[in-house]
């Protein structure tokens, strides 16, 4: 299933995460968040190895040295992404999740930006 682009909302790319770490807290596991592709006034999205239940509730984490925080939200989507170059067979499957977050600009206000 691809996902296609249907928010009204701006998006503010983010790319890979620059320091501390950031993870997908999901009855009772710790997830780690690959890469984050964005972030808007209403959530975010990231890849993950695994995929994760449509309307999931979750909590996301990031910490670095200085800075611990938790947001809460549920899943809104959750799409296999392609393979990349490689194999098939040998490539890592890999998830865009998509997240309703209660106060993503909480998590915005830390995350590293370039």
């Amino acid at each position: 299933m691809q996902h296609s682009e249907k928010r009204l909302i701006p998006r503010i790319p983010l790319g890979e995460i620059a320091r501390g770490s950031l993870a997908l807290l999901l009855k009772g596991q710790r997830i780690a968040i690959e890469s984050l592709r964005d972030i808007s006034p209403s959530g975010l999205s990231f890849s993950i190895h695994q995929p994760v239940e449509v309307s999931e509730k979750i909590a996301i984490a990031y910490t670095d040295s200085h800075v611990k925080v938790e947001v809460f939200g549920r899943v809104a989507w959750c799409s296999q992404l392609p393979a990349p170059d490689a194999a098939p067979e040998t490539a890592p499957t890999r998830y865009l999740v998509g997240v309703e977050l209660l106060s993503p600009m909480m998590l915005f206000a830390v995350l590293p930006t370039r």
